[in-house]
């Protein structure tokens, strides 16, 4: 990545709070009324609701508006090529599931990336009213209960200290990724499931350590990329590499946790292609 231009990032931060607000304007009201839920998958269950695009086209006008020469990929429709070097992934309601099922974890993720490198990343979580923010060099947590916070991960350099965190390892998993994924789980100190892109702040924010999960698609992990390392934490994929295009990711707060980690993820066979292991 060549060098960006900070006073364009900055344009492009400026947009995060309309962004956020309209996408409150349209999820909130439909949580709580109690979604109905269309199966968009071949195979399995993929849920998406009118909420997902409703929320999704009104995002992609407000970032047309703003900056028409910039790519834009979404969760629910075509991407839109643009003319220069900045994009947006968008996920208008990541945790559909948990949507569904009036479970409040569920967020919006908005991330801008310059020259496939993410820079800016939102993880806004409107029924709790809790957002996790991520730029260069300033990373924080903003809600009702304490205003804006740092963000900051904790030390925990070995395994048997750490809090785990997968949204549904049984779904995610295929049986030799559930078996490392266990081996992991019975090391530490204990685990939680079921909190979509929640964890992953959480992690940031210094109560949790790790999240191990599979099938993740890049609108899934993009905007999780400034949160968690911003705060001073890495996310990779199993093999170590880049977390930027999705499918099988660990993160952890602190980075000496990752060599243990890679021996037990590293090895294990993927999927085969085509394979969907969707929550």
């Amino acid at each position: 990545m060549t060098g960006y231009d900070k006073g364009a990032l900055q344009n492009r931060l400026g947009l995060f709070n309309e962004l956020q607000r309209a996408a409150r304007e349209i999820t909130l009201p439909l949580f709580f009324e109690g979604p109905d839920a269309v199966n968009k998958a071949e195979n399995g269950y993929d849920p998406v609701t009118q909420a997902d695009m409703d929320a999704e086209r009104r995002l992609r006008e407000l970032i047309s508006e703003a900056f028409p020469e910039d790519t834009i990929k979404g969760e629910e429709f075509d991407d839109i090529p643009g003319a220069n070097d900045w994009s947006w992934t968008l996920d208008p309601i990541d945790g559909t599931r948990g949507f569904v099922a009036g479970v409040p974890v569920w967020s919006t993720l908005v991330a801008v990336s310059f020259q496939d490198t993410p820079l800016l990343g939102l993880i806004d979580l409107p029924a709790l009213n809790t957002s996790f923010w991520g730029t260069p060099g300033k990373t924080w947590r903003e809600g009702t209960h304490g205003g804006v916070t740092t963000l900051t991960t904790r030390k925990c350099a070995h395994l048997n200290d750490a809090v785990l965190g997968c949204t549904e390892p049984l779904a995610m998993l295929n049986a030799g990724e559930l078996t490392a994924y266990n081996m992991i789980r019975s090391a530490t100190r204990f685990s939680r499931l079921g909190l979509d892109a929640f964890g992953y702040g959480l992690v940031a924010d210094g109560r949790m350590d790790i999240i191990i999960e599979a099938g993740m698609k890049p609108c899934d992990t993009r905007a999780l990329i400034p949160v968690i390392e911003g705060a001073g934490g890495r996310i990779t994929n199993w093999e170590g590499g880049p977390a930027t295009d999705g499918g099988r990711i660990v993160a952890v707060g602190d980075p000496d946790l990752l060599p243990e980690l890679h021996i037990y993820l590293s090895g294990v066979i993927a999927p085969s292609q085509g394979q969907d292991l969707l929550i």
